[in-house]
């Protein structure tokens, strides 16, 4: 298992949710957003970092192409829909995640899956050893302070989680309060996986898809306050720091020289208010067919592969990482 690990890289790839081309350090915003993310500014100081890296307009479009290589009018996959509606990709897709393990990887899945909410079609029937997170999305913990809330007609919304080739498991309800804290929750889960792999000498691929910068855009407890500007800018804060804590793993355990560290954004920023985000000087939200909404955030660090400080504008897609 040593000299495998060493062959093959280790693979981790963080996705934001909705986290416009403008609100980083490195796009243009951080401080002047009100939200220093020093750490986030540094991996791609040390790897490329994508001017051009384009996605869909959407959630689910764009976690189907990123998981099957295929554009989502190929897929199914065309647009989120509501609780209780069916949705997810189709069997017959091949997924990085099983297509990996042929190569000896374990893999994990940890946030949010958006791909299939029933049986079959959760992260663990998809080529995942191990699944916690939500399966569908973030602004369904505001269905239990909803007034009129039927969960008769919609179900709760539950955290879940599972292991291949056993049922997944509700843990419990994904309400404000579970938003608050999962992200905390989902990189505590991702560095223990490090940490088992690392210490089993097998090469590993985690897909770390966090809630943050989702509506409602809420900070864990500890960063509530932050940066005296609004949950928005305490919540990138927390972000920013989340991504640190996995960089942090990697070195500690000697894994960041031989790790693929990816991070990047599903589609443009939010437009509701309170939280609303920036595409910086692009123009447009995500659900909108313009540039804002489809031009995000994408780095790469794998040190002795990618050079450092390395900026590209040439035009990348999703589907391309597959």
């Amino acid at each position: 298992m040593a000299s495998a690990q060493a062959d093959k890289p280790n693979i981790v790839f963080i996705l934001a949710d909705n986290l416009g081309w403008g609100e980083l350090g490195c796009y243009g915003g951080g401080v002047l957003r009100g939200a220093p993310t020093p750490r986030i500014d540094a991996l791609a100081a040390e790897g490329i970092r994508l001017t051009n890296f384009n996605v869909e307009s959407d959630c689910v479009p764009t976690r189907s192409a990123l998981m099957t290589g295929r554009h989502p009018i190929r897929t199914g996959a065309l647009q989120s829909v509501p609780a209780g509606l069916p949705q997810g990709i189709v069997p017959w897709e091949v997924t990085l995640a099983q297509l990996i393990p042929d190569r000896g990887y374990a893999t994990a899945c940890f946030g949010k899956w958006h791909l299939g909410d029933r049986p079959g079609r959760y992260p663990t029937d998809r080529g995942f050893d191990e699944w916690y997170g939500i399966p569908r999305t973030s602004n369904e913990s505001m269905f239990t302070s909803s007034p009129g809330y039927d969960p008769s007609v919609t179900p709760l919304p539950y955290v879940m989680q599972a292991r291949a080739g056993e049922p997944a498991r509700e843990l419990h309800v994904y309400d404000l309060e579970a938003r608050r804290r999962i992200d905390g929750e989902l990189i505590g889960r991702t560095i223990e996986f490090i940490g088992r792999q690392a210490k089993a000498g097998k090469p590993f691929f985690v897909y770390v898809p966090i809630t943050q910068m989702h509506y409602p855009t809420l900070p864990h407890r500890d960063f509530a306050g932050r940066t005296g500007v609004g949950d928005f800018a305490d919540a990138m804060v927390e972000m920013d720091y989340r991504v640190g804590q996995i960089a942090d793993a990697l070195a500690e355990r000697g894994l960041a020289e031989r790790t693929l560290l990816a991070f990047g954004s599903d589609n443009g920023p939010e437009f509701r208010r309170p939280w609303r985000g920036t595409a910086g000087p692009w123009t447009g939200t995500y659900h909108t067919s313009m540039e804002g909404a489809l031009r995000v955030p994408c780095m790469l660090r794998w040190p002795g592969n990618i050079p450092a400080g390395r900026v590209t504008n040439e035009i990348v897609h999703v589907v391309d990482l597959y």
